[in-house]
């Protein structure tokens, strides 16, 4: 079955890309893998937000994967997403998301795979936690930085094209139909982000 395929595929490439000694992405219900991870992080999603435990990759630079399927396993859907940290730093902040998803939907207008800016919500955390814990005079800079930060539009809704098919005249959704090319597109993806991280 397919989602069999990639999870095992997934997990081979991953544990050797992270050199690490297991299998990284684990389930208890076979419907939804999370990497396991021993550093914390806050996964930003649009609604909504998880406690979650990611991996280290390289540098300061940590990584939080997920792969979900429905319950008749029609719907797949991939989640890659950044963080950024010191090792001393008691919880990663997340940059950005890389999803791709298969709905499964005739006409579905959003592009799979796309990205994900979260950094806003991650620096909005940041600087919330360090104003409640000082003094009453730095609470009106906090003030200022929610105004401010109100002002600014919220880039987590958006879906930024990954590689829609516009130029050929195409749907914008490329299929989960095949376990090498979701590996191939992690590859691919993970060596890109290191090398602009790194450059």
């Amino acid at each position: 079955m397919l989602q069999i395929q990639i999870i095992e595929e997934l997990n081979n490439f991953l544990k050797n890309y992270l050199g690490l000694p297991f299998d990284p992405l684990k389930t208890k219900n076979y419907i939804q893998y999370k990497i396991e991870g021993s550093y914390d992080a806050i996964n930003y999603k649009r609604h909504d937000s998880d406690e979650i435990k990611v991996v280290k990759w390289f540098d300061e630079f940590y990584l939080y994967i997920e792969v979900n399927y429905s319950r008749n396993y029609l719907n797949k859907m991939i989640s890659l997403s950044v963080f950024q940290g010191k090792d001393t730093h008691i919880r990663k902040n997340q940059l950005f998301r890389a999803e791709w998803d298969d709905l499964n939907k005739e006409g579905e207008t959003r592009p799979q795979p796309h990205w994900h800016i979260t950094r806003d919500k991650a620096n909005y955390e940041n600087f919330s936690e360090l104003i409640n814990n000082t003094k009453e005079q730095e609470k009106s800079s906090f003030d200022l930085f929610e105004m401010s930060d109100a002002e600014i539009f919220d880039t987590k809704k958006i879906h930024f094209a990954m590689s829609a098919n516009w130029r050929n005249q195409e749907p914008p959704v490329h299929k989960i139909d095949d376990a090498l090319k979701v590996v191939k597109w992690f590859e691919g993806l993970l060596e890109h982000i290191k090398y602009e991280l790194k450059n």
